[in-house]
């Protein structure tokens, strides 16, 4: 992965793990039930960094598409068919987690519903991405090039 690449990464994830972090120094510090606010404004934070992070990698994915030869676009589509199989086993296992830990009694089902429709959502995303890269592939065209119509 190139270095510029990652640096974009890095500066789309970061702000939404420190806010993570500050969450659970919330909790840990104050007991009992979290405010409203705190839920909604860190799933909006959240909302908007996978918004924002992906409309600048994807500009930045376009940019090294225009440059790159066949092989290379090869090897970028493998990379990211890999990339999208890990996400989707990941996110399949942390549903089958909270599935469970629901059935155990641990975390109520009205506090494990969102969460479990959030995994959903990004199941259905890698889903549909994996079978968009894989359709492109079969076809011959370029993903960032030449997009289907």
């Amino acid at each position: 992965m190139k270095l510029q690449v990652r640096t974009i990464l890095v500066l789309t994830v970061l702000p939404y793990m420190c806010a993570v972090v500050f969450f659970v120094r919330y909790v840990l510090a104050h007991p009992g039930p979290v405010p409203r606010w705190i839920s909604l404004s860190m799933l909006l934070f959240l909302v908007l960094t996978i918004g924002v992070g992906s409309i600048v990698i994807r500009g930045s994915a376009r940019k090294q598409a225009a440059t790159e030869t066949p092989e290379e676009g090869e090897l970028r589509r493998a990379r990211a068919a890999q990339g999208l199989k890990a996400g989707l086993v990941l996110y399949f296992l942390i549903l089958l987690n909270g599935i469970r830990l629901v059935v155990q009694g641990e975390i109520p089902l009205r506090y494990a519903i969102p969460g479990l429709a959030i995994d959903l959502f990004l199941i259905v995303v890698f889903w549909t991405s994996l079978r968009r890269l894989k359709r492109l592939e079969n076809t011959g065209q370029s993903s960032i090039r030449n997009p289907a119509p």
